[in-house]
This record gives structure tokens, sequence and C-alpha cells, in this order.
């Protein structure tokens, strides 16, 4: 849903606007100032047009400025930027960091930042967010070149090539005791140059059969094996198969199209390749950085509690 004008604003409530911001603000502090890239060009071009260090309010001495109001939005993603990136959207977000400015103060005069829940919570936020930084540091050198990306695509051409495909039409035929009456008149009918669609729209029980039999473009090891090998025996595109049996029933098999294999161009899947090979070096700067760590740092791990024996029920002789 979205939502246009002020109206919006009062029908989500000032409290649900706070939660909203609670959760953005928790998020913004865990992704140390990372960048979503959610953000639209206009409101890049919007934020351009600002100036980030306005300051806009102050509480005490505790400063907001517009470049706050840009981070709010930026981390609440496409959605909550086309309801609240506009005067009256930035308007109320400033009121509610102003009302967050507020209740910490009072909280801190209360001594609620020392409560041992709080500082609990903080502590895993500090841990999740310098986490992150050292990962990020440990993964800053990584780098994938297209060279490297090239040799990729050269040594692992099987990943890029698309398989010969056949499209195929098909008339399925029930294997019961008219079946070889029925497989005779549907061979008459196409020998003497009735439509292969029309007859499997007639006769056939495939779900197909309302496409003309239609199966689209398969590929191997797509089909039962006996459906397979009969269909990709076919050699020219109109050539239609003997009757072939399998679990399904019997079926008739016509090749319409023949379409090769292929193999796709370097630059159509340089950026995935680029995109793999950076995660699976990332992934090994990670676990070798890791290793270094458990080198450098003591880790004891508990020892896990042993299982009580079993009792064992007592028989009618244990009784006696």
């Amino acid at each position: 849903m979205v939502f246009k004008g002020s109206k919006s604003f009062k029908k989500m409530g000032s409290a649900f606007l706070a939660l909203v911001l609670l959760a953005v603000l928790i998020g913004t502090a865990l992704a140390s100032g990372a960048e979503t890239g959610s953000e639209s060009a206009q409101t890049r071009e919007a934020q351009a047009a600002r100036d980030p260090e306005k300051v806009l309010a102050s509480v005490e001495k505790q400063e907001i400025k517009e470049k706050d109001i840009d981070q709010i939005l930026q981390m609440m993603g496409p959605q909550g930027a086309m309801v609240y990136d506009n005067p009256q959207g930035r308007k109320a977000i400033l009121d509610e960091l102003i009302a967050m400015r507020l209740f910490a103060l009072k909280g801190e005069k209360d001594g609620l930042d020392k409560t041992p829940e709080l500082l609990a919570s903080v502590e895993s936020f500090k841990i999740q967010a310098v986490a992150r930084a050292a990962i990020e540091k440990a993964l800053e050198t990584v780098t994938v070149s297209d060279e490297e990306a090239q040799k990729y695509y050269d040594e692992h051409p099987d990943q890029f090539t698309e398989p010969e495909k056949f499209q195929l039409s098909h008339i399925l035929v029930s294997d019961d005791v008219t079946s070889a009456d029925t497989l005779k008149k549907i061979e008459a009918d196409l020998a003497s140059g009735a439509s292969f669609d029309a007859v499997a729209k007639e006769l056939s029980l495939c779900p197909s059969a309302s496409q003309g039999g239609d199966l689209g473009f398969v590929g191997k090891g797509q089909m039962v094996p006996e459906f397979e090998t009969a269909a990709f025996a076919l050699k020219e595109p109109g050539e239609i198969s003997k009757p072939v049996k399998t679990s399904y029933g019997w079926h008739i098999i016509k090749l319409v199209e023949k379409k090769p294999a292929s193999k796709h161009e370097f630059e159509k899947v340089k950026s995935q390749i680029l995109q793999g090979l950076d995660n699976e070096k990332k992934g090994q700067a990670y676990q070798a950085a890791l290793a270094e760590l458990k080198k450098t740092f003591t880790v004891t791990m508990a020892e896990p509690a042993e299982a009580a024996p079993a009792q064992e029920t007592p028989t009618s002789e244990d009784k006696k």
C-alpha cells in the first residue's frame, strides 16, 4: 500500500513511526554505516541538493542534521522512502528523532543506561558492529580481475553451454485392450495427412492435448528413458516415431524443432562469473582469517554434559 500526504502519518501514528525508527537505528548501528544501495536516483538527487551538515534541531547539545534523516531513509529502503522522503515525512522523522533523544536523556537521568539488561544489549550490539567492521577489513583486499573471469570461463565450458534441445509433441494412448486399435487408427490418420495437432487434441490422454500435444523444448535427462531414446532418435523436424511404450502408456512422438547446443558469450556471463569468484575468494579469505584468529586468541569449548545412565525397568523376576 502506498501512503500519500500528511494523512498517512496520522494513520500510521507517531508510536508506530517511533518503533520503525528504533528498528532502523538498531540496524544502522549493526551495519556500521554501510550503504544499502536501495535508494533511488531521485532520492540521491534530492540528497545532493541538500546540505547534509545542516543542523535541523538540537536536543541539549546533541545536533540532528540533514544527513541523519537521509541515513534513516536509506535504511528504510525504497518502500519507506516512498512514504517519508518528502517535506512532511522528513518532518515526521525529525520529530521522532527529537523524541528519541529526549527519552534517551530521561533514561540516562533515571539510570536506565546502567541496568544489566541494557548494558548486555549494548555490549551485544558493539560485538556485532566491531566484528562486522573487522570482517570487512579482512576482506577489503579481495579482488577479481577480468582475466581471472576469462580463465574460469575457458576452463569450465560445460557450465556455460546450453545442451541440444528438441521441441516435441506427442499423442498418449492408454495401455489397455483397445490400445492396438487406437494406435492403428492414429497411424493411419497421420499417414493420410491428418494434422498431428488435431489428432492429439482428439485422442491424446496427456494434459498437453489441449496444446496439440506440444511438450515444448526438452533436453536429455528430462523424460523417461524409453520416451527419450525414441525422441532423440528422430532426425528431421516433422519426423514421427513409431509407438513407444512407457509406464504412462503408448506414445507417438513428433519432432517439431531442433535447437543445437550453444555456448553463452563471455560478456553475457562475465558479471555472474566475477560475482561467483568474488564470493569464493571472500569465503577463503574469511576462513583463513578465522584460522589465524584461533591461533592468536584462546577458544575453550565447554565439555558436553554426560548423559545419565538409562534406568532399566525391573522385570517380574527382579521383583521376586
